[in-house]
C-alpha cells in the first residue's frame, strides 16, 4: 500500500468583498497562492479552488460559499479539508460563523483549516475561536460605521458619496475628493426628457420611458430603461444641482455639483408627480390623434408620426412612419382607418361577470396604497415648512447680530432661498384629495370603463383616451401598414379580468381605406 492513497484532498475558499479589489488589486491571486502553498506543505491535494469576487450580503447567498456546499453535497463519499487565507474570510459575524461551521463541518464532516488560525475542538479552542469572531464582527461593524459617518458629512457639505445615477459620474478632485460632473451622451438626453416632461411634451411616464428608450437606440447606446427607472429619474434632485438623502435625515440642500436642469423645473415635475398640477397636452397631442406616441411602427420600432396634411382640395389627418431607414417611411396611413382598426381590437377585451369583485378588490388595494402615499407626502411637506420656519428664525437672529455686510449680505440670500421654498410648497394645509366619495366615483368609472371600454374612447377628452390606451396596452401597439394590428397583448390586470373564452387575439387587417365590414362600419367604428 502506497502513501498516495492517504493523501487527503483539499478545497481552497478565497474572498474580496469590493468589485474594486478584484478590477484594482490582486487579492484572490494572493490568497490563493498562499493556500496552495499551505496545502503543497501538508501534503494535500487541491481539487477545487472557489473564488467569491466582491460579492457583499449574507454568508449564505454568497454564490461562491453555495457552490462550495453543494460540491460537499454532491462528494459525500469524500472527507474534504477547506482552506481559509484568514479566520476573516470565513465569516465577519458571530453567529453567521457558527452557523457556516455547523453547515461544513457538523453537517457535512468537513474539517476547517486556517493559515493564521488553528482549529482546535477543545473548551479553550473553541472560546479563542469565539472571541476571534466576535472581533472580526466588531471590527465590521466599526468600519461600517465610520463609512457611514463619512459618507453623511459628505452629504452634508453637498457632495453625493453613493453611486450615481446613469446621467452622472464621478470624477477625482485633489480639492473636494470624488465630485459629480454629467456624463454624455446620457446627460443630454436626460434632460430633454426632464425639460418635455415638465413641459407637457411628454405627459405620462410611459411616454419618458419610450422617448429616453428611443433615444438610446438613436445614439448606440445598448440599454433600456424601465418605469421604475424612470421614476428614480425623474424624482432625483440631483439633476437640479441639489441632494438629498432622507434616511439620514438630509433635507434638501444645494450640492457642489453642477446640475442638467433648473431647480424650478424640478420643483415643476414633482408637482406632476405628486398630482398637484394637472398635465395640460401638447398642441400635437388632441383627439385627432389620440395614439400618436404610442402606436409604434412593426417594422422598424419608431413611434408613429401624425399631422394634417393638405390633399385633393382638403386638409386630412394622417399617421406615417418617418424613420429614414424604414421601408415605411412616409407611407401614410388616413387617421380614421388606423382608429378604426384599433376600436376593432377593442372589442376583444370584453371582462368576465365576476370582474367586477376581482376589481373592486385590486382598486381597494391600489386606492389605499395612494392614499397612505398622499398622506405621506402632506406629512413631509409640513415637517419641511417647520424645518425651514425654523432656519428662517435662525437666520434672522445671525443676520441682526452679524456686523460685516458681506456676511448679512450671504444671509439674506439664504433667507430669499428658504422663503421661496417655502412659498411653493404652499399653506401647509393641504387637504387629501384620495377622499371617499372620489372613491366610489373613480371605482364607478373603473367599472364602466371594463364593461364597454369604447365608451370612455369615444370621449372627446384626451386623458380618457389615454386611459384606456395605458389601461388596456401598458406595452403599446405595433401596427403594420399593410396588415393593420397584428397580434397583440393586453396589459396583465386586463387578461385577469377578460374572459377565457376571448383570450385568443385576432389578427385585425384592413385593405384600402375602407372598413373591413359594412357591418362594422354600421356599429360605429369610424371616427
Amino acid at each position: 500500500m502506497t502513501n498516495k492513497q492517504y493523501v487527503k484532498s483539499c478545497l481552497i475558499y478565497c474572498r474580496v468583498s469590493s468589485k474594486r479589489q478584484v478590477e484594482e488589486g490582486n487579492g484572490l491571486g494572493s490568497q490563493e497562492k498562499r493556500c496552495r502553498n499551505y496545502a503543497f506543505s501538508k501534503g494535500y491535494k487541491v481539487e477545487k479552488v472557489f473564488e467569491e469576487k466582491g460579492v457583499s450580503g449574507a454568508l449564505f447567498d454568497r454564490p461562491a460559499m453555495k457552490e462550495l456546499i453543494s460540491f460537499l453535497d454532491k462528494n459525500a463519499h469524500k472527507e474534504y479539508v477547506i482552506i481559509f487565507d484568514d479566520l476573516k474570510r470565513f465569516a465577519r459575524d458571530y453567529s453567521v460563523h457558527l452557523k457556516l461551521k455547523m453547515e461544513l463541518v457538523e453537517a457535512r464532516g468537513a474539517t476547517l483549516e486556517c493559515l493564521n488560525f488553528n482549529f482546535e475542538n477543545t473548551p479553550e479552542g473553541e472560546f479563542v475561536e469565539g472571541i476571534l469572531a466576535l472581533q472580526g464582527e466588531l471590527e465590521r461593524k466599526q468600519n461600517r460605521r465610520q463609512v457611514i459617518q463619512k459618507q453623511k458629512a459628505r452629504l452634508e457639505r453637498g457632495f453625493w458619496p453613493f453611486c450615481p445615477p446613469p446621467q452622472f459620474k464621478h470624477i477625482k478632485s485633489k480639492q473636494h475628493g470624488k465630485i459629480l460632473v454629467s456624463r454624455e451622451p446620457m446627460a443630454s438626453i436626460s434632460k430633454e426628457a426632464l425639460e418635455r416632461y415638465a413641459k407637457n411634451l411628454l405627459n405620462t411616464q410611459h411616454e419618458v420611458k419610450d422617448f429616453l428608450n428611443e433615444e438610446y437606440k438613436k445614439h448606440g447606446l445598448d440599454r433600456r430603461i424601465s418605469i421604475h427607472g424612470v421614476q428614480k429619474l425623474l424624482s432625483t434632485p440631483l439633476n437640479a444641482g441639489y441632494v438629498e438623502y432622507k434616511p439620514w435625515e438630509i433635507s434638501l440642500s444645494e450640492g457642489q455639483h453642477e446640475g442638467i436642469i433648473s431647480i424650478d423645473i424640478h420643483h415643476v415635475i414633482q408637482d406632476k408627480l405628486a398630482g398637484r398640477s394637472k398635465p395640460k397636452f401638447n398642441k400635437s397631442c388632441s383627439t385627432d390623434f389620440p395614439l400618436r406616441r404610442f402606436v409604434t411602427c412593426s417594422k422598424c420600432g419608431s413611434k408613429l408620426r401624425a399631422s394634417w396634411n393638405t390633399g385633393n382640395g382638403g386638409k386630412y389627418p394622417n399617421y406615417w412612419c418617418q424613420n429614414k431607414d424604414c421601408e415605411y417611411r412616409y407611407k401614410v396611413t388616413k387617421a380614421w382607418d388606423i382608429h378604426t382598426k384599433f376600436e376593432a381590437v377593442l372589442k376583444h377585451s370584453k371582462a368576465t361577470k365576476g370582474a367586477r369583485s376581482l376589481a373592486t378588490a385590486i382598486f381597494n388595494d391600489v386606492w389605499e396604497t395612494e392614499k397612505q402615499r398622499e398622506l405621506k407626502n402632506i406629512s413631509s411637506l409640513k415637517d419641511r415648512m417647520l424645518e425651514i420656519d425654523k432656519e428662517l428664525e435662525t437666520l434672522a437672529k445671525r443676520s441682526s447680530q452679524a456686523s460685516s455686510e458681506k456676511v448679512v449680505s450671504v444671509y439674506e440670500q439664504l433667507i430669499e432661498k428658504l422663503s421661496n421654498e417655502r412659498d411653493h410648497i404652499g399653506s401647509g394645509d393641504e387637504k387629501p384629495k384620495l377622499t371617499e366619495n372620489k372613491f366610489g366615483t373613480c371605482l364607478n368609472r373603473v367599472y364602466d370603463t371594463l364593461e364597454n371600454p369604447l365608451l370612455l374612447w369615444h370621449s372627446d377628452n384626451l386623458e380618457d383616451q389615454r386611459t384606456v390606451l395605458y389601461m388596456y396596452f401598458e406595452n403599446g401597439l405595433d401596427f403594420d401598414y399593410k396588415k393593420g394590428f397584428g397580434t397583440y397583448k393586453f396589459s396583465e390586470a386586463i387578461n385577469l379580468l377578460r374572459d377565457p373564452a376571448n383570450a385568443e387575439f385576432p389578427n385585425v387587417e384592413m385593405s384600402g381605406n375602407e372598413p373591413e365590414s359594412e357591418k362594422d362600419h354600421q356599429l360605429g367604428l369610424r371616427v
